[in-house]
């Protein structure tokens, strides 16, 4: 297999290098997460769940059609993978599951949903400035409303109803359909410009992620999921069809949970999202991953950031089976301290626990 290595960029980017007990943490986490959840159907965010019904509904991808690089099916996983954004993995996961299967296609078919923008009764809808500048989509009651054409029942309004996010995010799978469209035939079409602009893979993979986050309500964190998820081999177990030519290992997922980890090993920042995604590339490149199981490449930023937001993922663990917490209490006895002092469900346990110390004393005073 092909040895990834960390570029000259990601090696030096971060302004403070990782200390060896921070490496220490990372590396039992990587370790944690290896043996017990990786490849598994409970490691989620990656391919395998959005090709899966029971966890994304209709909206679920054909396996053999995302590895051919399927542009419908790329378009479809750029949509679901948009939803999963500030809320729970599990709530997006039940919104999806709940949308019909008609619903679904329209909302995730490029072609039909530049057809309803281009045809749409609203000047507001039908180019790509103007559905982020001028359309003033939001929600009254569960009901898809504007102020510029309130009496008018437009596909946006009826999109944000059916995504049940908050209210303009309505806007979002015509937003990533005028996008496609503007940049030629389909995704693809987004991957080629690149290549065709620069020979410097580093740089492909910046203009992908700059094209992908022209769309509305898409971060850095949703871009890096997506585009992720497209090119890096070690979690597409095959079904990456963008794997090569480009610099995967810049696509970092930094969310909320892998917060919760950089600060519980000290990491002192800056705390944007370039800072971060160059400190766990600089923490990647300190643990060698093929050490873990040989069959993965030595560096994959993305992998221990997988291994990071798992570990401390309250949510996901105790919905998972594989989870440690289900073994018992002799787990946790068993497990090294670098992981007991920052295991989040022992934390959030022991708090409970004081709490409920201080109510009783408290009860016990009155």
């Amino acid at each position: 297999m092909r040895r990834a290595t960390p570029s000259a960029r990601s090696v030096a980017a971060s302004r403070r290098a990782p200390t060896a007990s921070q490496v220490a943490a990372t590396r039992e986490v990587v370790g944690w997460y290896l043996s017990r959840y990786y490849r598994t159907e409970w490691d989620p965010g990656l391919l395998r769940m959005f090709c899966d019904p029971r966890w994304v509904g209709a909206f679920a991808v054909r396996p053999e059609l995302v590895r051919q690089g399927d542009p419908e099916a790329l378009f479809r996983l750029l949509v679901t993978v948009t939803m999963f954004q500030r809320r729970q993995d599990a709530q997006i996961m039940r919104i999806l599951r709940g949308i019909p299967p008609e619903a679904a296609e329209e909302l995730t078919t490029s072609s039909r949903l530049t057809a309803l923008a281009k045809g749409s009764a609203c000047r507001h809808a039908r180019t790509l400035e103007s559905l982020h500048e001028d359309c003033d989509l939001t929600k009254r009651n569960g009901l898809g409303v504007c102020h510029a054409n309130p009496r008018m029942q437009c596909h946006l309004k009826v999109h944000t109803v059916l995504l049940k996010r908050y209210g303009h995010f309505g806007k979002m799978p015509t937003s990533a359909a005028l996008v496609v469209s503007g940049a030629g035939s389909d995704l693809g079409a987004l991957r080629e410009n690149a290549f065709e602009m620069t020979q410097d893979q580093h740089e492909r993979a910046l203009l992908l992620e700059r094209a992908v986050s022209r769309i509305w309500r898409v971060s850095d964190k949703i871009a890096a999921m997506f585009l992720s998820a497209l090119t890096n081999p070690d979690l597409g177990e095959g079904l990456a069809p963008w794997t090569e030519g480009l610099d995967w290992s810049h696509f970092v997922v930094v969310d909320s949970n892998v917060d919760l980890f950089l600060r519980a090993i000290a990491f002192r920042g800056p705390w944007t999202y370039a800072a971060r995604r160059e400190f766990i590339q600089a923490l990647a490149a300190r643990v060698d991953l093929r050490e873990f199981r040989p069959e993965l490449h030595s560096y994959n930023p993305r992998l221990v950031q997988q291994a990071m937001y798992l570990f401390m993922s309250i949510a996901n663990r105790r919905g998972a089976v594989v989870d440690c917490s289900k073994t018992g209490a002799t787990a946790c006895a068993r497990c090294p301290l670098l992981l007991k002092r920052r295991c989040a469900l022992r934390v959030k346990s022991m708090r409970a626990g004081t709490r409920s110390l201080k109510a009783t004393q408290s009860t016990l005073g009155a």
